[in-house]
């Protein structure tokens, strides 16, 4: 069996070219895979940097107009020409073993839906925010590789998986109106084909995310929007079960604080502002642990906070929380 690695871009040609290097560099036979590259649009010298490397022939390159990373992965899929898939972010330099680790279990596995880690590479430093993201994924994955935690839809994360193409083109693929949680609303729809999840610590993906602290609290506001949107729209409701367990998992002052402020604006915007403060204080004189906490809390506000706004309001949102439905086994760490 044979593999396609499929990786959309927008302007990141330098950090794509780290991921080239890195895929040109596998333990995998080069004869067994392609490199699917849709460029999203970029026009920061990504078509000059792959031009130079198109003469090798696992490289396809295919270029569309700025539609979102859902649109350019499914472009993928449609042009890819092997049976087996592989997803990379154009921030995620592969180990040399990834693309054999992904091939090994498929050979083993015909249903199954892959994840990767998506790690920090060692002795790099990254803003307090970034640091944060990985210390939890890193505390997933330990929980993964420990047996205390199941893998499913919910940890599906698009920069390292892999599936069938059968699979992908049955199931529709990346819902283009998703511009987050895409990964995770097409695993829940991988799941209902009979699809198995399992994670493949070996196959490493050293991640080196690059976001403003601004770009990194929005996610977690478009998080809280998909869940609602996945449970009203999509009639998914895991994700609404995955959010009363977390919300339920939170500390007191977290708790605290989300009633206090959710739903009135200027107590938001207020508290918001001030944690920003206090992360960016604590970590400049060194108290990076303080921060990360501040971190947490944080995030989990933005993320109550677009939750609340596309339920209709914070009441209804209370009302969701609390009712009592059986949970599925649910290991998001936010």
């Amino acid at each position: 069996m044979n593999l396609s690695v499929i990786i959309p871009t927008f302007n990141r040609c330098q950090s794509l070219e780290r991921t080239l290097d890195a895929l040109s560099a596998q333990t995998l036979s080069k004869d067994r895979y392609d490199i699917v590259i849709v460029s999203d649009g970029s026009n920061d010298g990504t078509d000059e940097m792959v031009s130079t490397r198109i003469s090798n022939s696992e490289i396809i390159y295919l270029k569309q107009k700025n539609s979102g990373p859902s649109v350019a992965r499914n472009c993928g899929v449609t042009h890819a020409p092997n049976d087996l898939l592989v997803f990379v972010d154009d921030d995620i330099e592969p180990c040399t073993s990834f693309l054999q680790s992904h091939l090994a279990y498929h050979e083993r596995d015909d249903r199954l839906v892959l994840i990767g880690p998506q790690s920090p590479p060692d002795n790099e430093k990254f803003s307090v925010w970034i640091d944060w993201e990985h210390r939890m994924l890193e505390r997933q994955y330990a929980n993964f590789r420990a047996g205390v935690w199941g893998v499913g839809p919910n940890n599906l994360y698009s920069g390292n998986f892999s599936v069938r193409k059968k699979y992908m083109l049955e199931s529709g693929g990346f819902d283009p109106k998703f511009k987050r949680q895409e990964d995770v609303e097409l695993g829940f729809r991988l799941e209902q084909l009979g699809l198995r999840f399992a994670f493949c610590p070996e196959a490493i993906g050293y991640h080196r995310p690059v976001r403003s602290f601004d770009s990194w609290l929005q996610s977690p506001y478009l998080y809280g929007i998909r869940d609602v949107q996945m449970a009203r729209d999509k009639g998914e409701n895991t994700s609404m079960d995955l959010a009363r367990k977390h919300y339920n998992q939170r500390n007191a002052l977290t708790k605290f604080l989300a009633r206090s402020c959710i739903g009135f604006p200027p107590a938001e915007k207020g508290l918001f502002r001030f944690l920003k403060y206090n992360i960016l204080l604590w970590d400049h004189i060194g108290l990076r642990n303080i921060s990360l906490g501040v971190c947490s809390i944080l995030f989990n506000l933005r993320y109550l906070q677009g939750m609340a706004q596309e339920i209709g309001g914070s009441k209804k949102m209370w009302n969701e929380l609390s009712v009592s439905r059986k949970n599925n086994t649910g290991n998001i760490v936010q």
